[in-house]
């Protein structure tokens, strides 16, 4: 959400979540963090609004950093069993829906709000013509998921951590 300059935050302290990361050797682990909540009074409502500012990295309450989401979704196919591709020795995961779940809602999401759409005009804006139409990949585990991985990768020119630059233009 986009603030006026005008509007001066309060912060009023913090909560504590847990994260899923991946280490380069695609190990996944635990870390905690905490959210910074902030307050300002809006002037329009008469009411007091509350925030959590979350990192572009981080989609709201979602415990997978999405770069763990996006790593997911272009190795694991449709049907296979992504623990394939990452290790858990420690056992964080106590079932795949851990991961699935987020990555099934960001997909519904992505439908509904049609994220491709959104970061198809973001495009236009900036270069003046559409991005090419992505191949759907039917193959993937997360296919809607994976299509966002490639446009993103083609508007940013980035071929890592697409999904964090997309969420901070889109918000996931």
């Amino acid at each position: 959400m986009e603030l006026p300059d005008s509007v001066r935050l309060k912060l009023n302290g913090t909560f504590e979540r847990q994260l899923y990361l991946l280490d380069e050797k695609s190990c996944i682990y635990q870390v905690p963090y905490k959210v910074q909540t902030a307050v300002w009074f809006n002037e329009d409502s008469g009411k007091w609004q509350y925030i959590s500012i979350f990192p572009d990295f981080i989609k709201r309450y979602c415990a997978p950093c999405l770069h763990l989401l996006e790593y997911i979704s272009c190795q694991a196919g449709k049907g296979e069993d992504f623990y394939r591709h990452i290790d858990d020795p420690e056992t964080i995961l106590d079932c795949e829906d851990s991961i699935t779940r987020p990555a099934r809602r960001i997909e519904k999401e992505c439908i509904k709000v049609n994220y491709l759409a959104l970061l198809n005009s973001r495009y236009m804006c900036i270069y003046n013509r559409s991005l090419p139409a992505v191949k759907p990949d039917c193959t993937k585990m997360f296919s809607v998921l994976y299509n966002l991985v490639l446009t993103a990768r083609y508007l940013f020119g980035e071929m890592h951590g697409v999904l964090s630059l997309a969420n901070s233009i889109i918000l996931l």
